[in-house]
């Protein structure tokens, strides 16, 4: 008895050959249908990212001629005029710097929307070869129900016969070369939601850079307010008021030197790693470790060093109270990003000027590493972080400034044996309040050199 097809004669008939790769080549027309409904406005988002990159493009150029102009130094302006000018070109650096931060959000933003129409139509076009793909495989499968004695017999011609074999032969190399295509689909699917992830992510970091900015910018306004407060506008005034700044400071690095030296640590140096370059990374982006009156004339939009580790020759004048430095200073105009200079967690984060303005280290980030080092970024104009937060290298935590009491914008850089620093609230004698600081043995203190 012969089997028959499942399926009235229409159905039959609908399960030609070649109509079961129709079945599949319709999802990819389907495809291209939908897509020609979204290629103009792909398009035209992404003739609206490339407007967005010309005008980001001429924006920095300019930010860029203010920073030309703004050579940060590690003496305080001579005089008020120079101080409050030095602010007025400060706030107006940052005011571009915030414009060119809007239109990289916005730029991104158009990004994300162009993947989102990308992503959809990588989804609808899977959608469709799996419909497409599951349709001829039943078609497949139905007609193999059939014996094949069947089949030949059917056709009164052998040539009829083989001719409706190749074909299956031919579909059989489609479906298969469907299937490859099906895979790449999903693949460069994938790709696309990683992509648009990553976009997101780097919307996020973009949005936290601009209320840091936003954030710095009225900080300086600020400050130029309280500075001309206290002075009066008066050149006398502002003399007056260095001095008592220095004084402060002094007294207050004297009181902390004194606790430090009171602690009794011993470093192991089997735990610390190999000095040589390349242990730390670097804090500061465009950093040269130079000092900038041999670098300056080469590149002054470089952060350089301005003063060094130890017994300088500022430290042999009286500078530290006579004591050495503690850290390296780098040259850094106010809003540069600060990078951790290590994967690691951040100790602690603070600001001496709550308790003690103008006096120490200002804003002040912590982090121990791994390789049992801590390093210290101080002189702040915002901190990014926050205590027990896990940091990965080159990670920006925040951005130099001049908090604290800083001669001129810089970022100020410590490194300590871990197991010889720790945070500690101390109640000043100085300022009269308790202040959060960092606090080391003073062997705990390293070069930075040896290791960045």
């Amino acid at each position: 008895m012969k089997r028959r097809w499942r399926g009235s004669a229409r159905r039959k008939r609908n399960l030609r050959p070649n109509r079961l790769w129709g079945i599949i080549t319709a999802a990819a027309i389907l495809s291209l249908a939908a897509g020609f409904a979204r290629a103009d406005t792909l398009e035209e988002l992404r003739q609206a990212i490339e407007a967005k990159n010309e005008e980001i493009e001429r924006l920095e150029s300019e930010a860029k001629k203010f920073r030309g102009e703004i050579t940060a130094r590690q003496e305080l302006a001579k005089t008020l005029s120079g101080e409050l000018a030095r602010i007025d070109r400060t706030i107006a650096r940052l005011r571009r710097e915030i414009t060119v931060t809007e239109r990289k959000i916005s730029k991104k933003g158009l990004e994300i929307e162009a993947l989102v129409l990308e992503i959809d139509d990588k989804r609808i076009a899977v959608q469709r070869l799996q419909s497409g793909l599951g349709a001829a495989l039943r078609a497949v499968s139905e007609r193999d129900e059939e014996d094949l004695a069947a089949v030949f017999l059917k056709h009164p011609r052998l040539s009829d016969f083989l001719r409706q074999m190749d074909e299956l032969v031919n579909i059989q190399e489609k479906m298969l070369d469907s299937i490859d295509t099906l895979r790449r689909l999903r693949a460069e699917l994938e790709a696309k939601k990683g992509e648009a992830l990553e976009k997101k992510e780097e919307l996020e970091d973009l949005k936290d850079e601009l209320r840091d900015r936003r954030s710095i910018q009225e900080g300086e306004k600020r400050g130029r307010n309280e500075l001309l407060t206290r002075t009066r506008n008066q050149e006398k005034e502002y003399h007056e008021l260095l001095r008592e700044r220095e004084a402060r400071r002094k007294a207050l690095a004297e009181e902390i030197r004194g606790i430090e030296e009171k602690i009794r640590i011993t470093i192991d140096p089997s735990l610390l790693p190999s000095k040589g370059g390349g242990v730390l990374g670097p804090p500061l982006p465009r950093i040269v470790l130079a000092n900038c009156a041999k670098n300056v004339k080469e590149d002054p939009a470089t952060n350089c060093l301005t003063q060094h580790f130890g017994y300088t020759s500022f430290a042999a004048v009286g500078g530290y109270n006579g004591k050495g430095h503690n850290g390296d200073d780098f040259r850094a105009e106010v809003g540069t990003p600060v990078f951790a200079a290590d994967s690691g967690v951040v100790t602690a984060a603070g600001d001496t000027d709550s308790a003690c303005r103008r006096a120490s280290y200002g804003k002040w980030i912590l982090i121990r590493h791994p390789n049992n080092l801590s390093t210290l970024y101080a002189h702040l104009s915002a901190i990014g972080v926050s205590a027990g937060q896990g940091v990965m290298r080159g990670d920006r935590i925040g951005h130099s400034g001049m908090s604290g009491y800083a001669t001129g914008p810089h970022l100020h850089f410590s490194v300590f044996a871990a197991q010889a620093v720790r945070v500690e609230n101390i109640r000043s004698r100085v300022c009269g309040r308790v202040m959060t600081i960092p606090i080391s043995a003073i062997n705990g203190y390293l070069n930075p050199l040896d290791y960045l």
